[in-house]
Parts: structure tokens; C-alpha cells; sequence
């Protein structure tokens, strides 16, 4: 996908960044028919949204910048607004602007039918804990209770669809598709399908299950996609060495106080425009798509909790039942 001088101007000159790169991201997972080849359609897109980000980085490093300020400064009043205008709230973890593109197409001639409302920023780091925290006061939401703002319901997966109360404000936290994208690695023997698949299954029986006419779906972060180097960008050898071993496994972040994590900042790039880390208080994240790489057939493909747009923009949904005629 071509960036123009004039979506850097728009970038600059507009009242929200976000908003702009939001549309660029969505343009490109756009499509008229749902891709019969999701794996090859996802590594086609995933490249041309790994060109968006860079020329982000490139023409307006400071969006980054705007994006930790906004989303340290998140909490969980994105989620709890979204019931002044539906009383059914349901939460996809690592539901991103991917699936949010291709679940409009998915459903079309279905029962149901799904459609992007808007976009919000997801608590730094981007991680299923951050919300989790400031949305149900746990660590986790398999450990979720009712609260006063609504009644709670968790959701493993498509055999795991509870009962759910038929009226008043009720907030679903599903799992998928994110326990399904970590089990796609370079090996390819569960593929990004694989992963959609059983969460469109999950929603279908969910929305049947809860015998209410619409839903707002949203997520609690997105992911970093990098099944080839043509999706990620390469940091300078020592620097990948030191974060290698600072950041864990499929993770893109790491508690400050973690005693590799503060030596990360004699790696940093001395210029603001080429920065590899985002600092805060309390954590320190890869920045943009700088990431890594291995042969190994059991290096997962997705990662999470970094300073990229794909990350910490999350998309809003109206999933809607079709009514006859």
C-alpha cells in the first residue's frame, strides 16, 4: 500500500493521529470477499501494515510519543461508556483490526452481521492483565466476578458458553482468538485460520446464548504478526542481543524494575527519532514493530504488549442478528 505526503500531512496537521492511521490500518485488511487463503492474504497485508507503521515511525516518530501518553493515561473508562449505548458487552482477547476487518466480510449472507463503530486505545502496556486489572480488579479474567456496573460472564471457548442473563448490563470476556494465535508458529501446523475459525464460533454461539439482539465487541489489545522479516523491523545486532534476553518469550514488554530491563537503556538510541524502547514508570516495551526473528520451527508468530499501533488500537464493533426480509 502507497503512503502519500498527504496522509503524513493529515498525520501531522489533524486533530487525531490516531483516527488517521486507524483507517489507513483498516483500509488495508479491507476486502470485498472473504480471502480463501487467509494465511497467504494476512502475510501479503501484514507487509504493507508493517510499511504503514515504518512510515509513521519515518514522517512522524512523535505519534508514537502520543500513543504511550494516551495509553498510559487509559483506564477502564473506554470499556464502561460502551454501555450508554448497548447493555451487552463482549471483550475478544487479542481481538485485532484484522479480525475486526474480516468478521465484517465473514458474516455477510449469515444470521448475523458485524459492523466497525470506531476504535479505542488499550492501557500500556497492551496486555490482557492491564485490562484486567483496571476493568475487574484481577489479575486475570478467569478470576472475573459481577460487578456493580454489570454482571460478568468468561468465556474459554465455544463448548464453554455459560448461562448469561437475558436483560441488564452484562460484560462477556472471551478468550479467543488469543489462546488459538499462540499456538501458530513457524511450523504452520495451526495457521492464523485456525485461530479466526473457533473465535466467529465462539460469537455465533455466544450471541445465540445470550438471546439478545446486539453486542458491542471489543478488545483488550492487538498483536504483532511476524511470520517472515518482510513484517517486523531489524534492530542493530547488539541491541537485539540485549533485548533478546530482557524480554520473554512471545512478550514484548517487561516490568522496569526487572533487573535486564533497566540495562536496556544503555542500548537506547541517543536520538529521539530512532528509539528501539518505550520507558514508563512501571514497564518498558519494544517500540513500533522492532522485533525478531528465528528458524526455529516452534518460534510462535505473534507477540504482544509493544508500542505499535496494531497493538495498542483496538477496534469497536456492532455485531447485530439479521432480521427476516
Amino acid at each position: 500500500m502507497a503512503i502519500d505526503e498527504h496522509f503524513i500531512q493529515e498525520l501531522i496537521e489533524g486533530e487525531d493521529p490516531f483516527a488517521v492511521v486507524w483507517q489507513q490500518m483498516r483500509r488495508i485488511y479491507a476486502v470485498e470477499d472473504f480471502p480463501h487463503d487467509l494465511r497467504a492474504f494476512m502475510d501479503e497485508r501484514e507487509e504493507q501494515l508493517n510499511g504503514l507503521e515504518r512510515a509513521v515511525y519515518d514522517g512522524f516518530f512523535e505519534a508514537y510519543d502520543q500513543l504511550l501518553e494516551a495509553a498510559q493515561a487509559q483506564d477502564a473508562g473506554h470499556v464502561l461508556s460502551l454501555f450508554d449505548h448497548c447493555s451487552f458487552v463482549v471483550i475478544a482477547d487479542s481481538l485485532s483490526v484484522r479480525e475486526a476487518a474480516l468478521l465484517e466480510r465473514r458474516w455477510v449472507g449469515g444470521g448475523w452481521e458485524a459492523h466497525m463503530e470506531g476504535f479505542a486505545v488499550a492501557p500500556f502496556p497492551p496486555t490482557t492483565e492491564s485490562l484486567s486489572r483496571l476493568l475487574l480488579g484481577t489479575r486475570g479474567p478467569a478470576l472475573g466476578r459481577n460487578r456493580p456496573e454489570f454482571d460478568y460472564c468468561y468465556v474459554a471457548g465455544p463448548e464453554h458458553i455459560p448461562h448469561m442473563p437475558s436483560a441488564g448490563p452484562l460484560l462477556v470476556w472471551m478468550r479467543l482468538p488469543d489462546t488459538t494465535l499462540e499456538e501458530v508458529t513457524l511450523a504452520q501446523t495451526r495457521t492464523v485460520a485456525d485461530a479466526f475459525d473457533p473465535t466467529v464460533e465462539t460469537l455465533e454461539r455466544l450471541m445465540a446464548a445470550a438471546g439478545r439482539e446486539e453486542a458491542l465487541l471489543t478488545s483488550d489489545h492487538g498483536y504483532l504478526y511476524a511470520r517472515s522479516p518482510a513484517h517486523y523491523w531489524r534492530m542493530p545486532l547488539k541491541v537485539e542481543e540485549v533485548a533478546r534476553s530482557t524480554f520473554p518469550r512471545a512478550s514484548r514488554f517487561q516490568e522496569a524494575g526487572h533487573e535486564r530491563a533497566r540495562g536496556l537503556r544503555d542500548h537506547e538510541s541517543p536520538h529521539r527519532e530512532q528509539r528501539f524502547f518505550a520507558f514508563t514508570r512501571t514497564h518498558v516495551a519494544v517500540r513500533g514493530r522492532y522485533w525478531w526473528g528465528t528458524t526455529s520451527p516452534n518460534e510462535r508468530c505473534t507477540a504482544h504488549g509493544g508500542l505499535s499501533f496494531v497493538e495498542c488500537l483496538v477496534p469497536i464493533l456492532k455485531l447485530r442478528r439479521k432480521t427476516s426480509g
